[in-house]
């Protein structure tokens, strides 16, 4: 069954019915620039008026002439006396919610100027087929006429990119790496780049999303192997900028949580780059919610501290231990895979309680996601039991984890 567009040329249509569905019909029917021959018994929508309907009972002599009918009354026999006499009379057929009566399915469409989406589920729900329209019209943003004038005459010089009259750098936060944790922004951005500098974090459900002809470069930091230095990525982002390209720089999480958006930004703005910068879903609240642990749970936790147990040149940072002692919040340790012991060392060391309740949630947003309870004495233990990349959290709120719904798989130390 057709459920393309039937035409690329506006139709004379025969719209049978003046109800709420034969209105839905009409509106779409004139925006595609049909000639439209409305034919009722009566008029029961308020769109419809006597000058746009003739108020008479439907004859086969109405569809004369007619390339496309459309049934909105309802009426199962007259849909089978259309079905049956649409071939003779040289017609296509489509009868409102009822398929088997249909030589086409309408679509859902999304228009702005030249660009055109439609949206179909073979008749089986409408409704569907609009929210997901509605989706892809709040992704896709509006784009003035002349904006496609500029893009016909760049494909006819065979021109493959969008260049800007600015340099812009985007630096983008893709989430925690599923495509459902990508934020409507964030997904107009990837939409729109001609080059993509990617992180090792950023998951392949994003990356598939670039762009066929988008320029893709890994440049990945992970612990004892950077494939370039920070100061080797300013310059890329900068010569492929200064080329009036739109550079993407995607980052795993939110960039504000030690992503070096500052590095990135400071210099291009210095040197007369326009950056935007877009926001990610942080793992910091995905893993602690995938966990079944509230970070600022009442009663418990005043607050979270959010810090890192990594610092330059893979040394392990310490200097957040000694708040552990007495410290009325929760603890979030990013980078805290690797140093597992050493947290629990120097705790020890500072005479801080190991009982502490502590978490590890480890692959967030995948199908190997893990949460290990435990606490702040079993660190090592608990990070043999999951993977990386993993957050730590640590603080009386992790206690609460058996109150609450949790995702993945959980393992809790006795």
């Amino acid at each position: 069954m057709n459920t393309l567009p039937i035409a690329l040329t506006p139709k004379t249509v025969l719209l049978i019915g003046a109800g709420k569905s034969a209105a839905l019909k009409a509106k779409n029917l004139y925006e595609g620039g049909c000639e439209l021959l409305i034919v009722a018994k009566e008029i029961k929508d308020a769109y419809f008026d006597d000058k746009t309907v003739i108020k008479e009972a439907f004859r086969l002599s109405h569809a004369k002439n007619c390339d496309v009918v459309v049934n909105a009354t309802g009426d199962e026999e007259l849909s089978k006396l259309l079905w049956e006499n649409r071939k003779k009379d040289g017609f296509l057929l489509n009868c409102v919610d009822m398929p088997k009566f249909c030589d086409f399915y309408f679509q859902a469409i999304f228009k702005n100027h030249d660009l055109c989406v439609g949206v179909g589920t073979s008749g089986t729900s409408p409704k569907y087929a609009q929210f997901i329209r509605n989706l892809i019209a709040a992704i896709v943003s509006k784009k003035p006429k002349k904006f496609y004038e500029n893009m016909r005459a760049k494909r006819e010089r065979g021109d493959t990119y969008i260049h800007h009259e600015n340099a812009q750098v985007l630096l983008i936060g893709c989430g925690t790496g599923s495509i459902e944790n990508l934020t409507i922004k964030a997904l107009k951005a990837i939409n729109s780049i001609d080059v993509a500098m990617i992180d090792a974090l950023v998951g392949k459900e994003i990356t598939d999303l670039l762009p066929k002809e988008c320029i893709k470069i890994d440049v990945s930091k992970q612990k004892g192997c950077h494939k370039f230095s920070q100061n080797e990525i300013n310059e890329m982002l900068l010569k492929y900028a200064k080329q009036g390209l739109r550079v993407g720089r995607l980052k795993g999480g939110d960039p504000a949580l030690f992503g070096r958006v500052f590095e990135e930004a400071s210099f291009l703005t210095q040197e007369g780059v326009s950056v935007e910068m877009i926001n990610g879903v942080s793992s910091v609240f995905t893993g602690s919610l995938a966990g079944g642990i509230t970070p600022t749970l009442r009663g418990l936790s005043a607050g979270a501290l959010i810090v890192s147990a990594h610092l330059k040149e893979s040394r392990f940072n310490d200097d957040w231990i000694d708040i552990l002692k007495g410290f009325p919040y929760t603890v979030i340790v990013l980078m805290a895979y690797s140093f597992a012991s050493k947290i629990t060392q120097k705790a020890e060391e500072t005479g801080i309680n190991l009982d502490i309740p502590s978490a590890f949630v480890s692959r967030i947003d995948s199908t190997e996601q893990t949460t290990v309870i435990g606490n702040l004495g079993r660190l090592e233990e608990m990070a043999k039991m999951c993977d990386k990349p993993a957050i730590l959290i640590i603080g009386k709120a992790v206690s609460q984890y058996s109150k609450m719904p949790f995702s993945g798989k959980m393992i809790v130390l006795k």
